[in-house]
C-alpha cells in the first residue's frame, strides 16, 4: 500500500499557496469590515450609541473569560491574567455606570 501523505481531500499546497489563500482572506474579511463600517455611518446617533453600548459589555466578557479560563488552566495566580480579569469587569462596571461613552462630532 503507498505511503499517503495527511492532506485535506489528497490536496497538497505548497508555502506560497497558503500565503496567498491566507492574503485573500485577510482582505475579504477587512472589506466586510469596511463595508460594515461604511453602513454604521449612516445610523442615527441613538442607534450607535446603543450599539456601542452593547460592544462594551461584550469586550468586557470577552476579556474576563478569557483572563479567567487563562487563571483556571494554568492553575496557579498568574498576575497577568488577573489584571486582564479585573480590566474586563472594570469595563463591564463602567459601561453600566455609563462612564465609557464617547462624544459626538457635533460636541466638538
Amino acid at each position: 500500500m503507498p505511503h499517503r501523505k495527511n492532506t485535506i481531500y489528497n490536496i497538497s499546497l505548497s508555502k506560497i499557496d497558503k500565503d496567498i489563500i491566507i492574503l485573500f482572506a485577510t482582505n475579504v474579511i477587512i472589506g466586510i469590515l469596511h463595508f460594515i463600517s461604511m453602513k454604521i455611518m449612516t445610523i442615527f446617533e441613538s442607534k450607535k450609541l446603543h450599539y456601542r453600548k452593547w460592544f462594551w459589555y461584550f469586550y468586557g466578557i470577552i476579556f474576563m473569560l478569557s483572563g479567567g479560563v487563562n487563571l483556571v488552566e494554568k492553575g496557579d495566580l498568574y498576575w497577568s491574567f488577573s489584571i486582564q480579569f479585573l480590566l474586563g469587569l472594570i469595563v463591564i462596571i463602567l459601561n453600566f455606570f455609563g462612564k465609557i461613552e464617547t462624544k459626538n462630532s457635533e460636541s466638538y
